[in-house]
């Protein structure tokens, strides 16, 4: 019997779509940013984020020891800011993360279900922790709207960990963290590698399911992972 369940966010419990390739993001960005006495043209502003996030990506990639490596979003909106003479706070960096975060969002829900087997799992004792690929920034305020701040025991997000999921050191930091045993805990994921082989490179069971947000599957799932259809059959799992 599993005693702790860990998921995915986007494309497993929160059904999202967001696009910063189109010129009316940049546009609109560049707006709000202009506004705040930073003038940037929007192509200008689209490829010095480009090249600010390959920049740290490289750099760490050659730091950190890690296979698959994560930066921490916040450093590239400071030097974006920098480049143009702005000092910005931490919370500026904030304020400016939410708004190009809000503006690049075309959809953010929870898929049917989620909330409510996230509510069940925790009224049945289980531990219950959300182990991401995601920029705290961009995650923070949206766990906040979406009403999931308090439906986890643990969270560990990329951006804060150095590291991302297939990476099995990823999985060692939460379950580290949380003092949890791989042969106790069930991950559900909608990425076959990322989610389902990460976790049986740690010897954790792990539970598939396919959304709009999946990629493509190019490998058997593990011997170990189940695929479902619906998020609520991981109540019956375990």
């Amino acid at each position: 019997m599993y005693q702790n369940y860990l998921f995915d966010l986007y494309g497993t419990l929160v059904d999202i779509r967001t696009d910063e390739y189109r010129d009316t993001f940049w546009q609109a960005l560049c707006a709000v940013l202009e506004e705040q006495g930073v003038s940037y043209r929007p192509e200008a502003l689209r490829t010095a984020y480009r090249i600010e996030v390959l920049r740290q990506e490289d750099a760490l990639r050659r730091t950190s020891g890690f296979a698959q490596p994560e930066i921490n979003i916040a450093p590239v909106f400071r030097r974006l800011l920098a480049a143009k003479g702005r000092a910005a706070s931490g919370p500026e960096i904030a304020a400016l993360a939410r708004t190009f975060r809000t503006l690049s969002t075309e959809k953010l829900r929870l898929f049917d279900g989620a909330e409510q087997l996230l509510h069940e799992l925790k009224r049945r004792g289980r531990g219950v922790y959300l182990l991401s690929n995601a920029q705290r920034l961009f995650t923070g305020p949206e766990l906040h709207d979406l009403g999931l701040e308090d439906c986890f025991d643990g969270i560990l997000l990329s951006s804060g960990a150095g590291v991302k999921k297939p990476d099995p050191q990823f999985y060692r930091m939460l379950l580290g963290r949380y003092r949890l045993r791989p042969e106790d805990c069930l991950m559900t994921g909608n990425d076959d590698l990322a989610d389902c082989h990460g976790a049986a490179a740690v010897g954790m069971d792990s539970c598939y399911i396919r959304t709009e947000q999946s990629p493509a599957r190019e490998r058997p799932l593990p011997p170990n992972c189940r695929e479902i259809d619906h998020i609520l059959e991981v109540l019956t799992i375990g």
